[in-house]
């Protein structure tokens, strides 16, 4: 409900010069409300960045609490194992997230294409184009992060592999990927069950 407010209130910001501008009998009214429109919606769309990158913090958490505290159950499960698969404390974080998320994109579905100046603003638009610009940094972090590669690397096991030759390379390159496999894997997961 507060966005609504905030959306109503900018809107309401070009009213005043624009009129004067009117008033004028000024040939630049359509060229100056387009250029100073296109600057609040710039304006409108990096304050409400915001709200996609809290989104992808929050799937983080959910990322990590998936992929390294709580295992996919099997289809059948004994009722002695079932209370330690629970993990309640890790499903209460969960479902606090999930909440979170939940909330934030919420509050952006709810508005109403508004009119600023003479552009019209879509905040579910937004909230999209948010969501696709943090996915891709993401992604892009991770497989970064993964591929830099060193004259000689470690693997997880501290073996120096450069000197092994290419099968001592390859585990070097296996190791990146399975790590990236994890990473892309809890992701998914972590959209998957919000």
């Amino acid at each position: 409900m507060l966005l609504k407010t905030v959306f109503i209130k900018l809107s309401t910001i070009m009213e005043k010069p624009l009129m004067r501008i009117l008033q004028a009998s000024s040939p630049d009214l359509a060229s100056v409300s387009k250029y100073y429109s296109g600057q609040l919606f710039k304006f409108v769309k990096s304050v409400l960045y915001i709200i996609p990158v809290n989104i992808f913090k929050q799937l983080d958490g959910i990322s990590n609490i998936l992929s390294k505290d709580i295992n996919e159950l099997e289809t059948r499960i004994s009722k002695e194992t079932l209370r330690d698969a629970c993990k309640f404390e890790q499903r209460y974080e969960l479902a606090e997230r999930t909440h979170r998320i939940t909330m934030f994109t919420e509050g952006m579905l709810m508005l109403d294409k508004v009119l600023m100046g003479v552009t019209e603003i879509e905040p579910k638009e937004i909230l999209i184009d948010g969501l696709r610009k943090e996915l891709c940094k993401k992604m892009a972090f991770m497989l970064h992060k993964e591929f830099i590669f060193k004259d000689a690397e470690v693997t997880s096991t501290n073996v120096d592999h450069s000197k092994q030759g290419a099968m001592g390379e390859f585990g070097v390159y296996e190791a990146k990927f399975l790590r990236l496999k994890a990473n892309f894997v809890g992701l998914k997961r972590s959209i998957e069950y919000i």
